[in-house]
């Protein structure tokens, strides 16, 4: 890459970042004083009924986003069974979640520094599913994992699609859920499939719909209605909120193909310029039905043990 490209995407780089620093700060304003020892990190399961929709590589690009605005981030691969953080990054992870499950290895240990100082958790190909861990190894597991809490200030969570006891309980456990939609209808179902169980597992989920490689804004609006609205009168008018959509844009096929997140591979694009908008808007601010929810106060990692031992959030 020249040094005169290299320049540009510098100099990009710092607008972006004096561009969203603002809702940092506001964000940080807004904090108040946390008791020693209570968990910082708002955790986000990022999910799909289907795959194929671009989870990944927006969990990626999120995660770019708050670290160019000083957000400390972690990215967990929860797909145990078809991990592929990494590759989107371009990295090769020696560890994974199996070496911490084994007893091999410490989280701390197994973590991968990503770009503008992310740390990566890979979920590790062909691993067996969570839910089929024995007792000792899902408990080493846990405690591990639980050190993560007040080691961010971003816990972003990539499962796997579908609805298996896995995904559904990352969902359960997190303060936030994205589900990604595409325009078809057999994504749309997939994705309404997720929000239903959701909704009888944890009725108070805040769960984010985000319609992705749209033709323009009023498609992805008019998806989104659809969805809410079914979900309004089927299952007992829960609310899903609305993120945002993101319109098809070939830089990020093409960035995928490169092992680069988009907003490193071409920071400017439209989708790029998208995720942006969505992170200041809907990611500085915790939205005021989680903040004096004392579920948030639990952490993330303990209510998911919780789940998987068939503790009160399983009922």
């Amino acid at each position: 890459m020249t040094e005169p490209v290299m320049k540009s995407i510098e100099a990009i780089i710092a607008e972006t970042k004096q561009e969203i620093q603002p809702y940092v700060f506001k964000r940080l304003e807004a904090r108040t004083p946390r008791k020693a020892g209570e968990k910082i990190a708002r955790t986000i399961t990022v999910t799909s009924g289907k795959g194929g929709v671009g989870k990944t590589s927006l969990v990626a690009n999120l995660a770019i986003c708050l670290a160019q605005a000083g957000q400390r981030v972690i990215i967990l691969d929860a797909d145990l069974g078809l991990a592929n953080i990494d590759v989107v990054f371009g990295i090769r992870p020696r560890y994974n979640l199996m070496d911490v499950i084994n007893g091999d290895m410490d989280i701390d240990k197994i973590m991968v520094s990503g770009p503008y100082g992310i740390q990566i958790i890979a979920g590790g190909s062909g691993v067996m599913e969570l839910a089929d861990l024995e007792n000792d190894k899902a408990e080493r597991l846990f405690k591990q994992l639980h050190f993560l809490e007040d080691k961010t200030d971003f816990l972003l969570i990539d499962t796997g699609a579908g609805i298996s006891k896995s995904v559904i309980s990352f969902c359960q456990a997190a303060d936030q859920v994205i589900v990604i939609s595409t325009t078809e209808p057999t994504s749309l179902v997939d994705a309404f499939g997720i929000i239903k169980v959701l909704s009888n597992k944890r009725p108070d989920s805040y769960v984010y719909a985000l319609v992705n490689k749209v033709e323009n804004n009023k498609e992805g609006e008019q998806i989104f209605r659809r969805l809410s609205n079914v979900a309004k009168e089927y299952l007992n008018n829960f609310e899903v909120h609305y993120l945002g959509c993101l319109k098809q844009d070939r830089n990020m096929h093409i960035a995928v193909r490169q092992q680069t997140p988009l907003m490193m591979f071409s920071p400017m694009s439209t989708a790029a310029v998208e995720i942006r908008k969505i992170v200041s808007e809907s990611f500085y601010e915790l939205p005021e039905q989680l903040q004096n929810k004392d579920s948030n106060n639990e952490g993330f990692f303990k209510r998911l043990a919780k789940i998987f031992k068939g503790g009160k959030n399983n009922e």
